[in-house]
């Protein structure tokens, strides 16, 4: 049973993710921050990681299993229902945690209390050869920023700054408190999202709310270097359309009519930009800049077709309830 005294609880969803669940949760489960002040959730969203029950008799860990894929953005709404600490920390599956990271994020809400979103410091990495979780000398920072065109790109700048004042969040890392969602409308992500640009989203929303989004550097996570368009040129595809499309969408949902028609021409050509070169890489590849660029009209397309479709009744499915009304169980979700 979660101890009353939780003051974080971490939320991992896992997609076919069996493969990252040990080093993930051996990472979170061995760190300074004693035990009993926070809690583990996981997700095994959709039926396709049956083996986070394996954890389920843990100390202070949740297993919830879902039973339809809600995407990141849903399945994270859905999670929060259930979490006992007022701050929360938001994981991707395919990372490893720095022993001292939690205990890190509690520190950078303790130091910054009016903070709206507090990102842990991101380090890509290609192999478990490239993770120490006990050493830290690191005096850089690695994190997403927004490109002029439109799309959220991996930078590392060299800093000895424990703050890092950024305008975009990305879900991965992330940490707010629960009492933020009450200047959020309500919900965090925009579950109709599924995945990809929810973070986006949620990066503007905090922004026209006046909150502040910072990287903490003390908050160390290792994240598996990954290429969001790699796989079958099927599934390659797939995957342009769906993040291109729905980044157009937020920006056409969030933005003012005027300020989106000046903005369009960049997040156009952001299209390609984007897939050409991959997170914190150099190489530019120009086959993928010019396929991505033929499709860009029926991206631009369908991205209006999906807005009025999916986003024309204004409503929210699968959102964060009002914090202050009790969580009502939903018939999907079974918990152990």
């Amino acid at each position: 049973m979660p101890s009353s005294k939780i003051k974080l609880s971490v939320i991992v969803l896992f997609y076919h993710g069996g493969r990252w669940i040990e080093s993930l949760m051996h990472s979170l489960e061995n760190q300074s921050l004693s035990r009993h002040l926070y809690e583990i959730i996981i997700v095994d969203n959709g039926g396709s990681t049956p083996s986070v029950d394996r954890y389920k008799e843990q100390k202070n860990v949740q297993v919830l299993h879902f039973s339809m894929n809600y995407g990141f953005a849903g399945g994270n709404n859905k999670a929060l229902n259930y979490a006992q600490g007022d701050i929360i920390l938001l994981m991707n599956q395919d990372i490893v945690v720095h022993f001292n990271c939690l205990e890190e994020i509690l520190n950078a809400f303790d130091n910054n209390p009016d903070a709206g979103a507090i990102s842990a410091n991101m380090s890509m990495v290609s192999s478990a050869n490239d993770i120490d979780r006990f050493s830290y000398s690191l005096k850089k920072a690695g994190f997403y920023t927004l490109s002029p065109f439109g799309y959220a790109s991996y930078r590392v700048i060299k800093t000895e700054r424990d703050f890092v004042s950024v305008v975009f969040v990305s879900g991965n890392g992330l940490g707010f408190r629960k009492k933020i969602i009450r200047d959020l409308d309500g919900y965090l992500f925009d579950s109709k999202l599924g995945s990809y640009m929810e973070d986006l989203d949620l990066s503007i929303r905090l922004k026209d709310a006046g909150r502040k989004m910072y990287v903490w550097r003390k908050a160390l996570i290792f994240h598996y270097r990954d290429d969001a368009f790699s796989g079958k040129p099927s599934q390659m595809l797939r995957k342009l359309i769906h993040i291109s499309s729905n980044r157009l969408i937020v920006y056409l949902n969030r933005l003012s009519t005027m300020d989106y028609l000046k903005k369009l021409p960049f997040l156009l050509l952001g299209i390609p930009l984007k897939v050409a070169r991959k997170d914190g890489g150099k190489n530019f590849n120009l086959f993928r800049f010019m396929v991505a660029f033929g499709f860009t009209p029926f991206i631009f397309i369908y991205s209006w077709f999906k807005f009025f479709i999916t986003w024309g009744n204004d409503m929210n499915d699968g959102v964060l309830r009002t914090i202050d009304e009790p969580y009502l169980p939903n018939d999907d979700v079974v918990k152990r």
